[in-house]
């Protein structure tokens, strides 16, 4: 099965989140099922260095001419091999050889011809295909919105008989970006104006590209079951539910994997000491580690907490926030630490550093991210909080599962299929991996904290929902097994 993935960004060398690391290890997974699977992605500044640097060159690979409404222009695909998989990289140096983030200079704001940036990269990839693999497609497989006009072209080269692929499979990764445009850039790319309807390209008198995919697609899939179903309501939907409930052929839900290979405490160079499920002790001298190198002083009795996060109110770092006194002041002879790291909207950031100065015996804050440190943090520590709002599927707690650290979760999304609580009784037990909390308030969050020391004060118990967390396959052939029967069930 010949299978294009097209993505904004790809692990580790264009990545500003999680979708990257899905693009990576997905196509990977399915290579060693057996499909020939291929992924294209723009080749943005500092991208081929990246790649010297872990030993693959580029070829030259081949030139493409393309016609975006009045604009021509040629895009250079280069080539490289990456394990099993086939990279096809877009270069277009006017639209990609940039300075600052891959969607803009920084922070919020964006290229203003966006649009244009990844429409070449849609209809890059949509002529590029049958080059790349010397036969038609059998599933151009696009994610979030930037890889929406992928399947937009891919439809309107279907009307003028074309070469397309047989089956598109657009993912959602977010909802709550739609690639949203004036409706003027249906002109700027020379898409037909016949799209611009309701059921496909049509959003309030403007674009989504987003919901264009969604509506062209022969199957849409979101990174978890459950938020499969909360986006089909009012709360979740993006003002998209009716739509996704009426005019999506068919939604599923595929829970995220990780690429178990580069994320093993047994063989992580980035922490202390290794330790695996089968040989536990190494995790002790990571936990002491991580508290030295954070700066708080640690008893054998008190759990160390870490949190990794994008500082906004989406991940709950406000709930943290709030309950950073009581964690500071939590009676009896079990206390609790807390090691923050990440970067996002200013007035969390220096909330958070706030909170290390005035209780710099109980919490550490590092503003930015740093990957090493981030292992470390899943390394060393005993329960890791993931109280976000909402969360597509979610990776943190995957992460913190694979290295012994016992996640703390807002049951929502992909955080309620991938975090089991049967309840502290069975989770002592050994049954169960983790705890959620229902409500997003800091007192549900608080209290779910309050189970977690519980459970930490009795080592035999702690031992055994570490050993089941560990022993959670997180591995990315689950998923890859979904994704390749959803695409045969699709097939004419």
């Amino acid at each position: 099965m010949r299978v294009l993935h097209v993505s904004s960004e790809v692990a580790p060398f264009a990545q500003s989140g999680g979708l990257a690391d899905v693009v990576a290890g997905l196509p990977a997974a399915q290579a060693a099922l057996g499909s020939d699977a291929a992924v294209c992605v723009p080749l943005y500044r500092g991208v081929r260095e990246k790649l010297e640097q872990v030993g693959i060159a580029l070829d030259e690979g081949f030139a493409l001419p393309l016609e975006l409404g009045s604009w021509s222009l040629t895009a250079d695909i280069r080539l490289a091999q990456v394990g099993r998989v086939r990279y096809a990289f877009v270069d277009i140096p006017a639209l990609f050889d940039r300075p600052g983030g891959l969607y803009g200079p920084g922070g919020a704001s964006e290229h203003v011809d966006n649009h244009m940036r990844f429409g070449a990269l849609g209809k890059a990839a949509v002529m590029a295909g049958p080059k790349l693999f010397g036969a038609s497609l059998d599933v151009m497989h696009v994610h979030d919105w930037q890889g929406g006009p992928a399947a937009v072209f891919a439809r309107a080269a279907e009307q003028r008989a074309h070469s397309v692929p047989s089956t598109i499979v657009a993912t959602i990764h977010n909802l709550a970006y739609r690639g949203i445009f004036p409706k003027s850039v249906i002109a700027d790319l020379g898409i037909p104006w016949s799209m611009f309807n309701v059921k496909q390209l049509e959003f309030y008198d403007q674009v989504s590209f987003l919901k264009g995919a969604l509506g062209l697609a022969d199957a849409v899939t979101t990174v978890s079951p459950t938020y499969a179903q909360e986006i089909l309501t009012p709360e979740r939907g993006e003002v998209l539910d009716g739509f996704l409930r009426w005019d999506v052929k068919r939604l599923v839900g595929i829970v995220n994997g990780i690429d178990t290979l580069f994320w093993d405490p047994a063989n992580d160079k980035a922490i202390a000491h290794p330790f695996s499920r089968a040989a536990p002790k190494g995790k002790a001298a990571c936990r002491a580690a991580l508290a030295e190198e954070a700066k708080l002083p640690l008893h054998d009795r008190e759990p160390l907490i870490g949190v990794i996060a994008r500082m906004t109110g989406q991940k709950g770092l406000d709930l943290v926030a709030d309950i950073v006194p009581w964690l500071a002041t939590i009676s009896g002879n079990v206390g609790a630490r807390l090691v923050v790291l990440g970067a996002g909207e200013p007035e969390y950031e220096e909330r958070f550093r706030w909170l290390a100065r005035t209780f710099d015996k109980h919490v550490s804050t590092t503003i930015g991210f740093d990957i090493g440190f981030a292992r470390r943090i899943y390394a060393g520590a005993d329960l890791f909080l993931m109280p976000s709002r909402f969360e597509p599927c979610g990776l943190g707690q995957l992460y913190a599962m694979r290295y012994g650290t016992i996640p703390i979760v807002h049951a929502v999304g992909g955080l309620r299929d991938t975090v089991s609580d049967p309840g502290n009784a069975e989770l002592a037990k050994g049954r169960g991996t983790g705890i959620r909390f229902d409500t997003a308030s800091p007192e549900a969050l608080a209290h779910a904290i309050w189970r977690g020391t519980q459970l930490f004060g009795d080592r035999t118990a702690f031992a055994k929902l570490r050993d089941a967390a560990m022993a959670r396959d997180s591995s990315w052939m689950v998923s890859a097994h979904e994704y390749v029967q959803l695409y045969r069930s699709l097939r004419p």
